[in-house]
Formats: structure tokens, sequence, C-alpha cells
């Protein structure tokens, strides 16, 4: 064979091994680019489908919020008098924020407790009583729990804006203890929040979710965005998510993330410090001293 061809036969023979290893590299690129793309993060919605997770509704329009300010309400005996729309009961105020009262006749819970009739159950008897909704019955202390509405959404876990009704062993109210926020101000323009499936993708990602779960009521709401110890208060929009029909959960609307609450926690607070308010006035009248012990043995201190 002359040297030409066999030449000629080895520029062939590399040809061919460079194509056979250029087809081998094509095809591990492609592997390589399925399995980018089977891997590709998969959305909120497919992530909930895969632990069957559901959602029972979500609201469907968009909202513009802001933070709110408000100051905390000053009652007077003037004004208590004044609302007539309420049964004879005997009503104290304490540093001018908060109102004891006591009814003189004890009235029975409603048979069926609806969010609705155990909110028509307090504006029977409270003041104001119909700026306040149902929050929950704290069955170890046998206290009902009220939070203070504003621009038609509930205000949660706030001690200025809070109704406590305290019941006897025949479930009927003998008594409330009651604050109240005054009229609210814009702190800033309003800002298209989160929507609610971004507010349970930040739960699904804080792995507050678990298989199974079903997310059965998702509202919108304010709470309080940094505590203050003074009169004013400043409040976030949030969506409030319930999980399972029992177990909330607040997402900050605006910042995206979630508040910690711990609900005996917040009602040992509150009580607390009405204890606090009433043993300083207790010396004045017989029947605030009667309230405090009340409160005393439901927290079990006596």
């Amino acid at each position: 064979m002359h040297w030409g061809q066999i030449k000629t036969l080895l520029i062939l023979s590399f040809l061919i091994l460079d194509i056979y290893l250029f087809m081998q590299f094509l095809e591990k690129k492609e592997v390589a680019d399925i399995g980018v793309i089977e891997h590709e993060p998969s959305t909120i919605e497919e992530q909930l489908n895969g632990e069957s997770i559901t959602i029972k509704e979500l609201p469907d329009q968009e909202y513009e919020e802001t933070y709110i300010s408000l100051k905390q309400h000053l009652f007077t005996k003037d004004e208590l008098k004044g609302l007539s729309n309420v049964p004879k009961q005997e009503s104290f105020i304490l540093n001018q924020n908060m109102v004891v009262s006591i009814l003189d006749k004890a009235i029975a819970l409603p048979s069926k407790k609806t969010d609705e009739n155990m909110d028509d159950f307090l504006t029977s008897f409270a003041y104001y009583g119909e700026e306040y909704t149902f929050w929950e019955r704290n069955e170890e202390k046998n206290v009902l729990v009220y939070f203070q509405n504003k621009l038609d959404r509930t205000i949660y876990y706030n001690d200025k804006g809070i109704i406590l009704v305290f019941l006897n062993d025949d479930n009927e109210a003998t008594h409330y203890i009651q604050t109240m926020l005054g009229e609210e101000e814009t702190v800033a323009e309003k800002r298209k929040l989160i929507t609610p499936m971004r507010a349970i993708e930040t739960l699904y990602n804080a792995n507050a979710l678990f298989a199974g779960d079903e997310i059965t009521r998702v509202n919108i709401g304010f709470h309080t965005r940094v505590p203050f110890e003074s009169d004013v208060q400043v409040f976030v929009p949030i969506w409030k998510i319930t999980v399972n029909e029992d177990h909330n959960y607040f997402v900050n609307a605006i910042e995206g993330f979630i508040f910690s609450t711990d609900e005996e926690e917040f009602f040992d607070e509150v009580t607390t410090t009405m204890m606090k308010r009433l043993d300083i006035q207790k010396g004045q009248n017989k029947k605030l001293e009667e309230i405090l012990q009340d409160i005393e043995v439901r927290k079990g201190i006596r």
C-alpha cells in the first residue's frame, strides 16, 4: 500500500472518530439539558398539590392597603351613660382607657355558637360591642375573647383593642373588661399587598404547612407592626391564614414575613395587665377587688 493511501485512511479514521466523539458529546449534553429542565423549580401550586395541601377558597381581587396609626380611646362617664342600647350594668373606668363592667343580670350564651351569633351576643350588652369580632373562647379560663375592628378589618392581638367576657359555670356572661382604639390615621401611601398565594408560599417555605393540610380561610386584617407602650399604635395589613379550621397564621401583607403569635402568652399578658390595674383600684371599691380575685382564681393564682 502506498504511503498516500495509508495517510488518507488515517485521516478518514480520525475524522470518523471525531464525528463519533462529537455525537457522544451531543448525546450527553441533551441528557444533561433534559435533567436541568426536569429539575426546574416547580410552582407553589405544584408543590402544594404534590403534598395534597388543598385550598378551600382564596380572595380573587387585588388589595391596596397601608399602615394605620391609632391612639387609644379615652372613656368618660358621660359617654358611657349616653349609650342607651346596653342593659343595666355597673361600670368603672380605670386610667381613662379601660372599662370594667358588671352586668346586673347574667346573660346566657347563644345555643348555636356561630361567629355571627357570638358577635350579636356581645353587641347585646357591651359598650360599642358592634365594633368587635369574636375571636375565641379560652376554655381553661372560661373567658370569651373579642378583637376590635377598624376599616372593616379585625385588629389581631392588641391589648388596647380587646374585650374579655367572663363566664360563670352556667355559661352566662357576668362581667367584662374592655379597651378600645380610637380614630385611625394612615401613615403612608397605599401599596399593593402580596397575593394570598404568596403568603401561603411563605408559610410553605417556613415548613408551617404539612402534607394533607387544608387551608380553610384566608382573610385580610391588621396586626401590630411593632408593639409600643405608648397610646399610639402602628398596624400593618396582614393575611390571616387558617389551616384545618383551627390553626391561624399571620403573614405581613406588605413585607411578607410571618408574625410569631402565642395565644396563651398573649392572654396571660393581657390578663396580667388588667390585674395590675385592678390591684391599684381595688381599695376604692369592693366589686373591683372581687373581679381581681376572680381573675386570680381563673389563672390559678388563688
